[in-house]
């Protein structure tokens, strides 16, 4: 439950719904990349993921960016969480 919140409520929200559009005045067509590299920093503590989290931060900036939509950036978070915490089941032994 803390995923869904985190991701939702918390990165998305901020990093695509509040800082995405206003970073357009600032770096112009290119705000979708800087948004990705906040989004990298922002996860500083993670280093050992920065490639992966570099690489679907792109994604979700540019769809957010080019369909105007944070719903999408949403799902695609949510769809990556899924899998993660599928993957940690797993490996925790919860899920045959």
């Amino acid at each position: 439950m803390s995923c869904l919140f985190n991701y939702v409520l918390g990165e998305e929200l901020l990093f695509r719904g509040v800082l995405l559009p206003r970073m357009e005045g600032v770096f112009g067509r290119w705000d979708w990349v800087a948004n990705t590299v906040l989004f990298g920093l922002y996860h500083v503590h993670k280093i050992w993921f920065w490639p992966s989290i570099t690489a679907s931060s792109f994604g979700m900036a540019w769809i957010a960016k080019r369909y105007r939509s944070l719903w999408l950036a949403m799902i695609v978070h949510g769809i990556e969480g899924f899998f993660v915490v599928l993957v940690l089941a797993v490996i925790a032994g919860w899920l045959p």
